[in-house]
């Protein structure tokens, strides 16, 4: 699950994340101090849950979340504040729920149980980014034939759906030796491979002297920036 919190209150973020990390470990879970980066971070990522203070300065709660219910239809809004008296607002937003400050772990939990949209699962890839970077496929760990195939898949993941020249690759994986390129064409036939036969045949995509991934054929897990600290790229 991915899931946005926004909050000008440092000490409310600080402790849903902490909420969050306890009740769903393996999901992705951003805090912001103001809608308008919340808006930003939707537009990047799929998010499936936004949990939204009302009274915050510039957009408040209640227009971030009119905004968000015209543009992202899918995605929940559920309201955090110290304010019941804005309920009936929420909910001429159609918002997926409405928590009362302080806020408690069953709190968090009751809501996501009654969320409106169902949160999207459904994907059988999952690309894990926090700690030791893992691929899953119906939760069983995803390998390659060759070992520097899934280097080069990470670095992909890490790319997060842009495209990447032959020279690129050369350089992350080889210091840019040019008498790797058909080392480099024998990592990328391993990958297309190993997931076409996985029957995943939508996730590679390659262009001439290019390559990226489409990012709606998997599920990611974390922080892709994070994968940079792992493998020491740059």
């Amino acid at each position: 699950m991915t899931t946005v919190f926004v909050d000008d209150n440092e000490a409310a973020r600080v402790l849903m994340e902490k909420l969050m990390r306890v009740i769903d470990p393996s999901g992705t879970h951003y805090t912001v101090e103001s809608a308008v980066k919340a808006i930003e971070l939707l537009s990047d990522h799929k998010t499936d849950v936004v949990f939204l203070d009302i009274e915050m300065p510039g957009i408040n709660g209640i227009e971030a979340a009119q905004y968000i219910e015209k543009t992202f239809p899918k995605t929940n809004v559920v309201f955090v504040s110290g304010h019941p008296e804005y309920a009936l607002d929420a909910l001429k937003v159609y918002c997926s729920g409405f928590i009362e400050k302080p806020f408690d772990e069953d709190d968090i939990r009751e809501a996501l149980r009654h969320l409106r949209h169902p949160v999207d699962d459904d994907k059988p890839l999952k690309v894990r980014c926090t700690g030791h970077f893992a691929v899953f496929m119906n939760d069983v760990q995803f390998t390659f034939k060759r070992k520097l195939t899934m280097e080069l898949f990470a670095y992909l993941v890490y790319k997060n759906g842009a495209m990447c020249t032959n020279g690129e690759l050369l350089g992350i994986l080889w210091d840019g030796d040019p008498d790797k390129g058909d080392h480099l064409r024998q990592l990328v036939k391993d990958m297309r491979d190993s997931f076409s036969n996985a029957g995943i045949d939508d996730i590679v995509v390659k262009r001439h002297g290019s390559l990226g991934l489409n990012t709606k054929a998997y599920i990611l897990k974390g922080d892709p920036a994070e994968l940079n600290e792992e493998y020491h790229w740059l």
